[in-house]
């Protein structure tokens, strides 16, 4: 029966995903200082910044070579890059994913072919 559910509202039922205030609190005065540094500087590419984020990445990582890059999407296309994809070859992308996954094979005139992945493994691949 409907009477027996219990509906919260929705300020009650709301899971943040990421508490942002509290990133906020702790980091707001370092971040705020960093990019008041860089907009002083007007060294917006490849400045010191970047260079130092590439140097820290490096050693945590313990990755002989970071490359540091705009967005999402030109890291993909840099892990292709980096696979020498060739034209026409087919590239197997998760289908419950962003539309760049896909959108980033396109750029070398190779196939994306979307497949299904559950825990880790590979169950169907869509032509």
């Amino acid at each position: 029966m409907m009477s027996d559910i219990a509906v919260l509202p929705a300020s009650e039922a709301t899971i943040e995903f990421i508490d942002l205030s509290a990133q906020r609190r702790r980091l707001g005065r370092r971040i705020d200082e960093a990019v008041l540094r860089v907009v002083d500087q007007g060294k917006f590419i490849m400045g010191p910044e970047v260079a130092e984020l590439e140097t820290q990445l490096s050693a945590f990582c313990g990755a002989k070579h970071v490359l540091s890059c705009a967005n999402g999407t030109d890291a993909l296309g840099l892990a292709l890059m980096a696979r020498n994809l060739k034209r026409g070859q087919a590239v197997m992308v998760p289908s419950f994913t962003f539309a760049a996954t896909a959108e980033v094979v396109a750029w070398f005139d190779a196939r994306a072919g979307l497949c299904r992945c559950l825990r880790g493994q590979l169950q169907h691949w869509i032509r």
